[in-house]
């Protein structure tokens, strides 16, 4: 046995070979694979990509069992008052709650990718790490499915989405933003309005701290002045000047989402005002995305993938609302 160590500049680790070692089977291209296994696994979260940012707007649930299908959930509605009553007591008003129960879907999901022998061949006679490419793309795409199922559910499941529940309410704004002559006032307005009737239709009980704007609308409320001959921009007096700040003297958090862009009736522009807390929305995810044991196909070695998530459940509706925009 002939052992080169070999040291990897662009991770600092060192890497030791057999240089008499050929891979000439799928047992031996299998034992090489799992040599590497830490170097992918450590690079797998280094690529590059527009972020994926449904984790930090949607409260996600891990620790439901692995083999579950679905969760369900008991909801329940009192009814219940009081009165003045006779001395004799008989005419007391009765308290009843009325409960039912309700279904969170979750799907099985999966990718793959693989190497052929022949590039495991040459990646050990070259004293070079795996091509971790595969493992970086595989992974992307279970998150761009994971991060879509969020936005806008899946029909065919009866998944919900974050931007296309039909339990929402809706409303439609009057004011385009695009036009010249809009002013600040007004496009402030139409951002507060939102908030203000999330807390009024939810009769005060949901105070919503997080809006979502289409990413050209967020770019425009940032760019454009409150005030002729001011520095103030419309996005800078609305922070300081909303409901949510105003009632918990807390900063609201405001977010561009380019998928809102769209997300409205006939392809308009849609924002977005919630209470981001895990008892008014969820998102189950038992299975986070993972690579599985490798396995001889052919002559290739195949990595099998695997990750279960589900759509977006509003528990309470009336923590949120929509806009469809001009």
């Amino acid at each position: 046995m002939h052992l080169v160590i070999v040291n990897d500049s662009a991770t600092g680790q060192s890497y030791q070979y057999d240089a008499d070692m050929v891979i000439n089977s799928a047992d031996s291209g299998l034992a090489f694979y799992l040599s590497q296994l830490n170097v992918l696994e450590s690079k797998i979260y280094e690529v590059k990509y527009r972020n994926i940012i449904y984790q930090d707007i949607i409260p996600v649930d891990t620790s439901d069992p692995e083999w579950v299908d679905s969760v369900n959930y008991i909801s329940y509605d009192g009814v219940t008052m009081g009165k003045f009553i006779a001395a004799n007591g008989k005419d007391l008003p009765q308290s009843d709650i009325d409960a039912s129960i309700s279904e969170i879907k979750i799907g099985y999901a999966g990718n793959s990718y693989g190497y052929t022998l022949e590039e495991l061949r040459k990646s050990q006679q070259m004293r070079m790490p795996l091509d971790v490419t595969k493992a970086r793309v595989t992974f992307r795409g279970a998150q761009e499915h994971m991060q879509k199922v969020a936005f806008f559910g899946d029909l065919s499941r009866k998944m919900t989405g974050m931007f296309n529940n039909p339990n929402i309410p809706l409303g439609n704004s009057t004011v385009n933003w695009t036009l010249p002559a809009t002013t600040g006032a007004e496009m402030v307005k139409d951002m507060n309005d939102l908030l203000v009737s999330v807390w009024t239709n939810s009769a005060n009980v949901h105070v919503p701290g997080v809006l979502l704007l289409p990413s050209d609308k967020w770019a425009i409320a940032n760019s454009k002045r409150m005030d002729t001959g001011t520095d103030t921009t419309v996005m800078e007096f609305f922070r300081l000047n909303n409901l949510y700040t105003g009632l918990t003297g807390q900063e609201i958090e405001i977010r561009p989402i380019l998928e809102l862009q769209t997300a409205g009736a006939s392809s308009k522009p849609r924002m977005m005002a919630y209470e981001k807390n895990p008892d008014n929305l969820t998102l189950r995810q038992p299975i986070p995305w993972r690579s599985l044991a490798p396995q001889p196909t052919g002559l290739r070695i195949e990595v099998p993938c695997e990750y279960k998530t589900s759509g977006v459940k509003f528990r309470y509706p009336g923590s949120a609302g929509y806009k469809d925009m001009l």
